[in-house]
């Protein structure tokens, strides 16, 4: 319709310029639809001219198309920069948008395989995964927030638990947390593919789990399902509740500290899954779970997360210790090499030797870097070493285990014993250890070396003004 306008005015005698000011097309666009044959009817109906092009000619020859389009039946993934550089020398003298055009229209399109949607039934899926989002609180500090995520597929009923990690263990208890939250275990678990749940790569045969979730999943009778990688579509519940979370919550509320964070989170949690209608569903979530507790219930959390054991295997030292995280802790003094479970808590670690030949728990302390011991295990530990040194050594050992204030003190006192007899002041320290125990030495060590009274009576002395 505008070029026959544009040959109307022309008619007319109206000036070029004016035709293109009236026409919104630029003057070389209407001195180029002037050089053409006027439009008939039929070609505006159809909105089409006979003999006109629309663009730039192109560049490139019928021959250099025709070698553009064999090359590419060979390697459809060739990139547009690579077949410019051959068709340089097939003679192109185009530049590379239009090269880059001409392979996008040439280049063999790939079979995509249409999305199929589908709903989970009651009790079927729970989908999980982890997010991370930055958090700046009211006076201006930042803070790297990392949180777990967890949501029925049917009732969309959600759970977010904030985490220091995203590790092994971590991950096992966020998981338990929202099995809480949910009534018990959904029958599938969906996960994506990092190192801290699956240990095998993708396509290999079989399914290797990382040992914890592994274990976990024996327990409540589950089966785990991973999304292939770079498919976030097959898991896109919980992407869009890790979405939802970042934008919902974390970005879009202000917080004075974590602690404020953490009450909002369980009332923003008790609104969108009790209060709000879901929008992809329009019930409020709780009102579907409804549904699915029947067989929610089948699969019961038994323990909270905290409480829950994580396997591990070991071996006695040759000191009595078996190791977990940085932190040697005494086990027994008797069973030196034995194999021994490790059942580790949120706050304790229990240690089983020889299949239960000697049990003991200790309270867990990740990274302490010195022996763990109780005190009974002190005098067990005396009772099977022999020889006076060996014996003087291990009391002194046991004091320099209560911390710095017992090494400050100590250093002093040895270098300061004629001839090096510091035997017998450590033996007498080490009655008072068992005596009034490790945190009433540790600060009586302390008043010491504020003090600079390094003496076994001064550590007497700080002891009775402590009681």
């Amino acid at each position: 319709m505008t070029r026959l306008k544009v040959h109307h005015m022309d008619e007319g005698g109206v000036p070029q310029e004016a035709i293109a000011e009236k026409c919104g097309v630029g003057l070389r666009s209407v001195q180029r639809i002037l050089t053409e044959p006027e439009p008939t009817l039929d070609e505006v109906a159809s909105g089409r001219q006979k003999g006109a092009r629309r663009g730039r000619p192109p560049k490139a020859s019928e021959e250099v198309v025709e070698r553009v389009r064999e090359l590419l039946k060979e390697e459809p993934r060739m990139a547009a920069t690579e077949v410019l550089r051959r068709s340089r020398e097939w003679g192109y003298d185009g530049g590379k948008t239009a090269m880059s055009d001409l392979v996008r229209s040439l280049r063999p399109r790939q079979k995509v395989e249409p999305v199929v949607r589908f709903e989970g039934l009651p009790g079927e899926y729970g989908q999980f995964d982890f997010g991370e989002c930055w958090v700046k609180y009211a006076d201006g500090r930042c803070e790297h927030v990392i949180f777990f995520a967890g949501r029925l597929k049917y009732s969309r009923f959600m759970h977010v638990e904030l985490v220091a990690n995203q590790q092994s263990e971590t991950l096992v208890r966020a998981l338990i947390a929202c099995l809480s939250a949910f009534g018990g275990s959904p029958k599938e678990w969906v996960f994506d593919n990092p190192r801290t749940i699956r240990v095998s790569r993708w396509g290999v045969e079989p399914i290797v789990l990382q040992s914890y979730l592994r274990d976990l999943v024996a327990e409540y009778r589950v089966i785990p399902t991973f999304c292939a990688p770079r498919s976030g579509n097959q898991k896109g519940s919980v992407e869009s509740l890790v979405k939802f979370t970042k934008r919902g919550f974390l970005l879009a509320r202000k917080f004075r500290d974590r602690a404020d964070l953490e009450a909002q989170l369980a009332e923003w949690l008790h609104e969108v899954d009790f209060v709000r209608p879901c929008d992809a569903t329009g019930v409020i979530p709780d009102v579907a779970r409804q549904a699915e507790v029947r067989w929610l219930q089948e699969r019961p959390v038994r323990v909270s997360p905290e409480a829950h054991p994580l396997r591990e295997t070991g071996s006695v030292s040759p000191m009595g210790t078996v190791s977990w995280k940085g932190t040697p802790y005494f086990v027994t003094a008797t069973l030196i090499g034995a194999p021994v479970t490790l059942l580790i808590r949120e706050k304790t670690i229990d240690f089983i030797v020889a299949d239960g030949r000697e049990h003991c728990t200790h309270p867990r302390q990740d990274g302490a870097g010195v022996v763990q011991r109780h005190p009974h295990q002190r005098r067990d530990m005396l009772g099977v070493i022999h020889g006076r040194r060996k014996q003087a050594t291990f009391r002194r050992q046991c004091l320099l285990e209560l911390g710095p204030q017992a090494w400050d003190f100590l250093e002093i006192l040895v270098h300061r014993c004629p001839e090096g007899r510091w035997e017998q002041p450590c033996r007498e320290l080490f009655e008072l250890l068992e005596r009034f125990g490790d945190q009433a030495m540790r600060e009586a060590f302390g008043r010491c070396v504020v003090r600079c009274a390094f003496e076994v009576n001064e550590v007497h002395k700080a002891l009775r003004e402590a009681a």
